[in-house]
């Protein structure tokens, strides 16, 4: 069995040179950046030279910088269970203050590196996909589902016809029955299986729907079979299930559907606040 960066590092760590080292120390703190540069700009966000990365992959066992890549992909992108992501989020942590501060910058740099990727052409474009669509069906598990349910939730209050499906598997093609012709399919992709999701795009394109990917995993096989795809990250390999960049774009999503909905569509949420406000005053009344 090929051996995964982890297993890499702790057999050829001895044979790293110093400046092969600082390289492995950026990558190690800044993994889902790392994953994503190509040569030339991870030299300078390490500040190391070519010869340095180039010799670097080489010691550990990569042929070239693209299987180098792709080993950083699979094993910062791989599954890891709370036990594990618990020991290592708490192994450097002496007191809770360590803890809130070292999680605090994990979510702030999960967030930088959310805003150093996400476009705003890619926003609008999706955001006008979803004004555009006859129906919004969204799936998610484990770390998507809440940003998936929070939109759901939000785009039902804005009018729009929103369906959260998935929630038992079983019935997965029974809830994406009505799919069909101008209907949109996001799912948020983090710990589904591959081929299933692979399965799901197929399907709701035989049927003249449109597909979004959202993931912290890059996937070229999976980019291609979708109308839009967007790198949202989760956190750093070790505070794997941090919400910060899931729920950060789900909101900013959310903001860009009530921006390019116009007038009609604010109006709608300022009656609907009036109403919740009404029957919540009434609500009291009927308790006093």
């Amino acid at each position: 069995m090929e051996k995964n960066w982890a297993e890499r590092l702790a057999e050829y760590r001895a044979v790293l040179t110093r400046r092969e080292l600082d390289l492995i120390d950026f990558i190690s703190t800044q993994p889902l950046e790392a994953c994503f540069l190509r040569q030339n700009e991870l030299c300078a966000r390490a500040g190391v030279s070519k010869p340095v990365v180039i010799s670097c992959f080489r010691r550990l066992g990569y042929t070239d910088y693209q299987s180098f890549l792709g080993g950083l992909r699979g094993f910062y992108s791989g599954p890891i269970d709370s036990a594990q992501a618990s020991s290592a989020a708490l192994k450097d942590v002496t007191d809770v203050a360590s803890l809130v501060s070292q999680a605090l910058d994990v979510e702030a740099a999960t967030v930088e590196t959310l805003r150093r990727h996400l476009q705003a052409a890619q926003v609008e474009a999706l955001a006008r996909a979803i004004l555009a669509a006859g129906g919004v069906y969204l799936y998610a598990e484990g770390t998507g589902f809440e940003p998936a349910h929070y939109l759901h939730q939000r785009l039902r209050r804005c009018g729009l016809r929103s369906f959260l499906v998935g929630a038992d598997r079983l019935h997965l093609l029974d809830d994406l029955g009505p799919l069909g012709r101008g209907d949109l399919f996001m799912t948020f992709f983090y710990t589904q299986d591959g081929d299933l999701i692979a399965d799901l795009f197929d399907l709701v394109r035989s049927r003249g729907g449109g597909t979004v990917l959202v993931t912290g995993t890059p996937d070229p096989d999976l980019y291609r079979r979708t109308d839009y795809h967007v790198f949202v990250p989760r956190g750093q390999w070790n505070f794997k299930n941090s919400m910060a960049g899931p729920m950060a774009f789900a909101q900013i999503l959310l903001l860009a559907v009530e921006f390019l909905g116009g007038a009609d569509l604010r109006d709608r949420l300022r009656r609907l606040e009036s109403i919740r406000k009404l029957f919540g005053s009434r609500k009291k009344e009927e308790v006093s």
